[in-house]
């Protein structure tokens, strides 16, 4: 019996354009699209370009879009490349007091007093090694002290929800477009002993009722923007929402989105978080 065959079509992009492109592969059929920066296992170029990969359901589809965008195609054969990228997913101290573990690797003896936040991302965006997520993780350490109500808006795999939770705050609930963020989300949350203080759901942020403490969202500055009323009506009077998925020199556009809450920028390489406050 012959082995599976996965077709994919490479086309790097300048940053700026992944959007744009990203549309055109979902109108031409593809069935999933994965962002890769500079940053990333077999990822870009450099700075300010992103490697867009692009699946489909059999080589002739993925002959015919690689010809029409001017990608290149790759096919891998078998299974094994499924598990290749957790060599490169390691246990990462993050700020003072958290310690992200894959879930298919053991605590070190020399965690310390650190939190422990055991994350298997699945099919889902957020890993923690991501730089934008990293820099969300921070935030979230400095601000939450207990009791707060957390949303998190693209939750992905549930990692910042879940890392606010360990750290005292008393409950949270992710939204996100993709179907497979809410079982991931969930069994993070279960992995983590705080299944009983969140939810998870596909709904839109508009939909979304109540006032919240903390309101997070990592994804893309274009998308930022064009959900910034709903994502700002969702921060309590005297909460705090952190925003990121920003490249440098996109941060003063999405704060100008985002007023009149005022703004504090921070920076990991040439990504930047926003953190945001009422007044």
């Amino acid at each position: 019996m012959s082995e599976p065959r996965y077709p994919f079509v490479h086309l790097e992009v300048a940053t700026d354009d992944v959007e744009l492109a990203t549309d055109r592969f979902w109108e031409l059929g593809a069935a999933g699209v994965e962002e890769r920066d500079e940053s990333t296992m077999n990822g870009s170029s450099g700075p300010g370009r992103t490697l867009l990969v692009a699946s489909f359901a059999d080589e002739e589809s993925a002959q015919s879009v690689a010809a029409e965008v001017g990608g290149e195609v790759q096919v891998i054969v078998g299974d094994a490349w499924r598990d290749a990228w957790k060599e490169h997913f390691q246990i990462t101290p993050i700020g003072d007091r958290l310690l992200l573990r894959p879930s298919w690797r053991e605590v070190p003896a020399d965690a310390g007093e650190r939190i422990v936040l055991t994350i298997d991302p699945g099919g889902a965006f957020g890993s923690g090694l991501h730089e934008s997520t990293r820099l969300v993780l921070r935030v979230i350490e400095e601000t939450v002290k207990g009791g707060e109500a957390i949303l998190d808006v693209g939750c992905g795999s549930g990692i910042l929800a879940v890392a606010a939770l360990l750290l005292g705050a008393e409950r949270a609930y992710g939204v996100d477009v993709e179907d497979n963020a809410v079982p991931t989300t969930l069994e993070n949350a279960e992995n983590n002993g705080v299944a009983d203080r969140i939810g998870a759901s596909t709904d839109d942020v508009r939909t979304v009722d109540g006032a919240w403490d903390l309101v997070l969202a990592n994804i893309q500055a274009p998308i930022l923007i064009d959900l910034a009323e709903p994502i700002m009506a969702r921060v309590a009077p005297q909460g705090t929402l952190v925003l990121s998925g920003i490249l440098a020199g996109q941060e003063d556009e999405v704060a100008a989105a985002f007023q009149p809450m005022t703004s504090v920028v921070t920076a990991d390489g040439e990504w930047r978080a926003i953190t945001l406050r009422h007044g």
